[in-house]
């Protein structure tokens, strides 16, 4: 095809509940993946409703190119290769319209003085390029057709997939050669896999960027970014503005949202980190929230480097805590804490011995 065809694309409406133009296969709306099989041809889009008459329709758009053609949103596996052999077919032939199991060629100069379109050839590039979406069970073929082509074009640049029926890889999604990527895992938005990253089994990553070296297990990752040499997970949650640094490890049913982890520092256990910006080698103990919202404002707290907090703490913003400073297990910490210091914020231990006997005795003479 060159700059004598124009593409006029008709949005296909089959009403609520079914698939439309607009269903999001992969990163891609089904009309998208029209348009892009089309290259950087002119495009014009039309808005449709099954069962409408075409002509008229499609009159008021055809432009001043020679030859027009028509095609429906609801043929996402549509190839450049199938409408330009239709295209080749119509000049050879000396042809006015030639029609397409879904969708038209003809010579624009026809279409304006034609009363319908009519061809009584149909011609059939290949067997997958005109299936039509009329439904979601056409949606879920469409869907696997799609994926495989996605999954095996990273495979063939270099890219260890596992199980490929089993991984979704979306359309604006960059994998560099030597990543790999184990079964059940999602890799979608604009997300960056860097060669020598891993994926193992069931990972969500979502707009993210994971460097060389980094292993993810079975965690979410949306708009974060992991470097090189760092693990995350089993079952950690790394929200929007989440940074971890090298050789760092977050560790099983962490959740960490807007906060830098430093360069070899570890929040290993049933964290929640928020706002926060955390030095190099720092220990974050099992239970420890960062609270960082009063219910109004969120507010930032910041650790130095070789930090210590012991588990079950509870770091109230706005703070900051010195490098190399000990906070005790269990402990509330709301005022700033020196360098080298210990914080301890907890009530003093009582203990009431015969407790249990004198509960009981309190209790008779109540009686």
């Amino acid at each position: 095809m060159n700059d004598d065809v124009k593409i006029i694309i008709l949005r296909v409406d089959r009403g609520e509940g079914k698939p439309n133009a607009d269903t999001d296969l992969f990163g891609r709306s089904l009309e998208e993946w029209v348009r892009a099989a089309m290259r950087d041809m002119e495009t014009e889009s039309v808005d449709y409703k099954e069962g409408e008459e075409l002509l008229p329709i499609i009159l008021p758009h055809l432009g001043d190119r020679p030859i027009t053609a028509v095609l429906y949103s609801d043929t996402p596996l549509l190839t450049y290769s199938a409408v330009d052999e239709v295209v080749k077919s119509l000049v050879r032939d000396n042809a006015d319209v030639l029609r397409m199991p879904r969708g038209w060629v003809f010579r624009t100069e026809y279409a304006r003085n034609a009363e319908s379109l009519k061809s009584a050839r149909i011609i059939t590039p290949g067997d997958d390029d005109f299936v039509t979406v009329f439904n979601h069970n056409q949606l879920t073929y469409v869907a696997d057709i799609l994926r495989s082509r996605i999954t095996y074009f990273f495979m063939s640049h270099g890219v260890e997939i596992v199980d490929p029926t089993t991984t979704y890889i979306g359309v604006n999604v960059v994998i560099e050669p030597g990543a790999k990527i184990y079964p059940g895992c999602t890799v979608r938005g604009k997300s960056i896999i860097r060669s020598g990253a891993v994926l193992k089994e069931n990972c969500i990553i979502e707009s993210s960027v994971i460097e060389g070296g980094a292993v993810i297990s079975n965690s979410t990752l949306v708009g974060a970014i992991v470097y090189g040499g760092a693990t995350v997970g089993p079952y950690a949650h790394l929200r929007n503005g989440a940074v971890i640094g090298q050789n760092a490890k977050i560790g099983d049913y962490v959740e960490i949202k807007n906060s830098r982890i430093g360069s070899g520092s570890k929040v290993c256990h049933l964290a929640y980190v928020g706002d926060a910006d955390v030095g190099k080698n720092c220990n974050i103990g099992a239970g420890v929230v960062f609270a960082n919202y009063d219910g109004s404002v969120k507010r930032k707290i910041v650790l130095g480097d070789n930090v210590f907090v012991g588990s079950n703490s509870t770091l109230v913003a706005p703070l900051e805590i010195g490098s190399g400073a000990f906070v005790a297990a269990g402990s509330v910490i709301t005022e700033n804490v020196p360098s080298k210091a210990l914080a301890v914020g907890r009530a003093r231990q009582t203990v009431k011995e015969n407790w249990e006997n004198n509960t009981f005795t309190k209790t008779e003479k109540d009686g």
